[in-house]
């Protein structure tokens, strides 16, 4: 059975939004090695509607600039979307039906991992349905005091455990977490 992991940017105050205001001045080489490195075992993304958006726009035009970007635009993309109808990026489509029911059936086939990036209403439905295996936060050395919490209000409690760490110089520090 295939993994599913979700993979976060967040500020030490738990803030997941704005990232153009504070994760740009982290990405360099050591980042784009993690991105490498989790995509390596992949072959298949698991995207939100304003996630799928945002990649949409900017990973087609960076291929050829990074090798990680070029996977990400060629392999399968699974988009949870109420309100989208037309996918034009290379190998997407949507999850039809009831969203943790179509997760579970991906999940279920042969294959690699499936990437989890942003996505907060996504990642809380995974939880929900204990579908999720793995959570990497990459925590940034940035406090907010605003924002979007990697969880809304309300959500359910989920315990988990520390499986590994690591720290992406200057100070990123990816915490890789498993579902209990």
């Amino acid at each position: 059975m295939r993994k599913i992991i979700a993979s976060t940017y967040a500020t030490l105050d738990g803030r997941i939004d704005g990232l153009q205001e504070w994760a740009a001045a982290y990405n360099d080489d050591a980042l784009a090695a993690y991105h490498a490195g989790l995509l390596a075992n992949s072959d298949g993304l698991l995207l939100g509607r304003r996630t799928y958006e945002t990649f949409a726009a900017i990973w087609p035009p960076r291929s050829g600039q990074l090798a990680y970007a070029d996977k990400i635009n060629s392999m399968p993309k699974y988009v949870a979307s109420s309100t989208l109808k037309d996918l034009d990026w290379e190998n997407s489509q949507l999850i039809e039906g009831e969203i943790a029911q179509g997760v579970a059936k991906l999940k279920e086939q042969p294959g690699q991992d499936l990437v989890v990036y942003g996505g907060r209403a996504l990642t809380r439905t995974l939880l929900e349905h204990g579908l999720g295996d793995d959570d990497r936060v990459l925590l940034h050395p940035v406090l907010l005091g605003k924002g979007m919490n990697i969880l809304e209000d309300g959500a359910r409690r989920v315990d988990l455990e520390l499986v590994d760490s690591s720290v992406i110089p200057p100070g990123l520090v990816v915490l890789t977490y498993t579902c209990k």
